[in-house]
């Protein structure tokens, strides 16, 4: 292997930013030499979970697994000990085993070899006509065995340290903890393919800053992901976090006093959780420098309601497929180089902390390869936020009602398109000059196309006109996102309402709750029927939808079908604002929860604007702020590239966030919860209620 051995000033230095709260250099999470190099440095040394120590009970059982690149069998002997050998026949190299199963001998099915339980060479074909060959001597390679709360876990290095003392530290916490769910029943193996190198995904399942964002409608929904109760214990090898129950956790399981959330994670890999309901155990495998795999084997506890558990795994199976989308996002800004070195929030990523020391003190001791900015612990430059863009193809434009066309997007070849959730929207680069929002109405899990639908509107100031007269089949449109401000939150039940091409996110969340088993009704409503879209797609649901044509039925009876709402259901709603106030007023009446989406942003009636000013936080700069012009003007005009796009408030793409002083919000994106904390802002609408506003830009 070429030799990547680093000057010792630049394993000090890094070692030092590692101290001050910086990351691990961001070349060390693209480049293949670093990969081939954390292969021989710490998988090859490391202890990583092979399976359940249940299914090696009767002599001959065994598992196979893969440590890093390295593949491993697990065997029980007649004796009952347990032995670990390298899965690689020592002629030809082809494995001895394969899968699970049971013998009494190994024999590779290449030319047949056979080795013993202990990994003895027994025979081989041809043997008594070789002269120089000692059987002693071509024994299968042994690998290190052992166990841990009924989990057979190994180690190539057969010197290492013990498990035992790997865990160093950590017992007394473990035991407290409780983590012995390995004798609960089986519920099968998911397996997760990853874009984005094994640290990524790693550092994403050690924190949880990023839960109550990414995961606001999954994890964070029934766990307390607040920075102040997710709880984090560090050792040397060894981490462990603790979350307490929600309120709809104690509604699933129909009681209080629950134990809550517990993970236990071994370094480099693996990580042991459980809670009420479920036990996991899971382990990132490498499979380059650019790619890797999470496989999750899950147990249920006894006596847990069917109903439940489906919940259950579904709410883990979307934060994993969120984490997914995230980090293959995140690995685009580490292989573009713009920043050679991040910054970790030490009071609530301080296990991420103790994952990258704990990495670089295997890389670090012999060699490893380091592309570091030398001014980075120092001043580490400006990522500007970006999202996914792309060229797509329009495959088909049909029409779904009077005024109504639908367009089907698909990617050029070998590419797979983001994954979004119910709610979601891109942006349509129509133009150089006219960018549009639409909601994607399609199948949330085809990463193979997309579907919007736009209404001509009669007084259209440019978008949805070009869509219905200049775009066809075969036409190409660069695309942009998705985002989503309207997202679907776990709930007891919902009642959907949607006002003409309001239904367009009112369908995927339709058919989210009905992969979910989850009751709800839908109010749909629009000027006449033949300008009303996907009724036809909606007749499938019978009675759950009322289809209300205002030319016939007159003005949506929206008290007469909240009335029927059962405690705990959520209103979503999309449609033209007089529907959503006249939506909004009812929903309060009868204590509903309601989230919605508009068309347009609402009028502005009492409020005055003021001049101010704004500092830039990454530059030091103070920008003024006249009365008579949006933020976002003076900073565009400063050169700062922020994104943007309706500047009205409506689409959330040039949401900021706010470091200190007071926003006047002025947008339809952000919640009610997250105008009171004041920490982001619409700076095409919004303003300040403060002498100034210092943003992170």
């Amino acid at each position: 292997m070429t030799n990547l051995t680093p000057p010792r000033q630049d394993r000090d230095s890094v070692t030092a930013s590692l101290d001050a709260g910086w990351q691990l250099p961001a070349a060390m999470y693209s480049d293949p030499d670093t990969f081939e190099a954390e292969k021989e440095l710490i998988f090859s040394k490391a202890w990583q979970y092979v399976g359940p120590e249940r299914d090696l009970t009767e002599p001959g059982a065994y598992l196979t697994a893969q440590l890093g690149d390295l593949p491993v069998v697990v065997v029980r002997d007649r004796d009952g000990a347990l032995h670990g050998h390298v899965n690689v026949c020592r002629h030809r190299l082809h494995p001895v085993a394969e899968g699970s199963g049971c013998r009494q001998l190994f024999q590779c099915r290449y030319h047949g070899w056979t080795y013993t339980h202990d990994g003895s060479l027994r025979s081989a074909p041809g043997l008594q006509n070789e002269d120089a060959f000692d059987r002693q001597t071509l024994g299968l390679r042994p690998v290190q065995v052992d166990t841990f709360h009924g989990f057979v876990f190994a180690n190539p290095d057969i010197e290492a340290a013990p498990l035992h003392e790997f865990l160093a530290g950590a017992h007394e916490v473990i035991d407290e903890l409780n983590f012995d769910f390995a004798d609960w029943e089986f519920s099968g193996t998911y397996t997760y393919d990853i874009p984005a190198n094994w640290k990524l995904f790693t550092e994403n399942a050690l924190e949880c800053y990023h839960c109550p964002l990414v995961h606001q409608d999954t994890y964070a929904t029934v766990f307390d992901t607040t920075t102040k109760n997710y709880l984090c214990t560090e050792f040397e090898n060894v981490a462990v976090q603790v979350a307490a129950p929600t309120a709809v956790t104690e509604r699933l399981a129909e009681r209080a006093e629950l134990d809550g959330f517990r993970l236990l994670y071994l370094w480099p890999v693996t990580f042991l959780s459980v809670d009420d309901f479920i036990g996991i155990i899971a382990r990132t495998i490498p499979t380059g420098s650019h790619g890797s795999r999470f496989v999750v084997d899950t147990f249920v506890k006894p006596g847990t309601d069917p109903k439940v558990l489906g919940q259950w795994l579904d709410v883990y199976d979307r934060t994993f497929d969120e984490d997914k989308t995230v980090v293959a996002a995140q690995q685009g800004g580490y292989d573009s180089g713009a920043v050679p070195q991040g910054r970790l929030m030490t009071n609530c990523e301080s296990t991420i902390a103790m994952f990258q020391r704990r990495t670089w003190q295997a890389m670090a001791a012999t060699h490893t390869t380091v592309r570091q900015h030398p001014d980075a612990p120092a001043s580490p430059p400006v990522l500007r936020r970006s999202l996914w863009e792309a060229d797509l193809v329009v495959e088909a434009v049909e029409t779904e009602a009077d005024g109504v066309v639908s367009l089907t997007l698909t990617p050029p070849a070998g590419v797979t398109l983001p994954a979004w959730e119910p709610g979601a929207h891109i942006d349509l680069c129509l133009s150089d000059t006219l960018t549009r929002q639409y909601s994607l109405c399609g199948d949330p899990h085809d990463q193979n196309s997309w579907q919007v639908a736009v209404l001509r509107e009669p007084r259209s100031r440019g978008g949805s006109a070009h869509v219905h007269d200049h775009i066809a089949a075969g036409a190409s449109i660069r695309v942009r996102g998705p985002r989503n401000h309207f997202r679907m939150p776990d709930a007891e039940s919902y009642v959907f309402v949607a006002g003409g091409i309001g239904i367009t996110p009112i369908l995927p969340m339709i058919e989210n709750a009905e992969r979910r088993a989850k009751p709800w009704k839908l109010l749909y409503g629009g000027r006449t029927r033949s300008s009303m879209a996907f009724l036809s797609h909606l007749e499938r649901h019978g009675d759950k939808v009322l289809v209300s044509p205002q030319d016939t039925d007159g003005l949506l009876d929206l008290e007469a079908f909240l009335g029927s709402a059962d405690p705990g259901t959520t209103v979503l709603a999309c449609g033209p604002a007089p529907l959503l106030d006249a939506l909004a007023a009812a929903c309060s009446a009868v204590d509903l929860t309601l989230r919605t989406e508009r068309f347009s942003a609402p009028t502005q009636h009492d409020e005055i604007d003021t001049a101010f000013d704004v500092v830039l936080a990454r530059t030091g700069d103070i920008l003024h702020v006249p009365e008579n012009r949006p933020i976002l003007d003076v900073v565009l005009e400063h050169g700062v590239p922020v994104l943007s796009s309706c500047r009205e408030g409506l689409c959330g793409t040039c949401e900021t966030p706010v470091l200190d002083g007071r926003p006047e919000h002025r947008d339809t994106v952000l919640t009610d919860d997250e105008r009171e904390r004041g920490d982001t802002m619409m700076i095409c609408v919004s303003r300040c209620t403060s002498d100034r506003l210092v943003l992170d830009l």
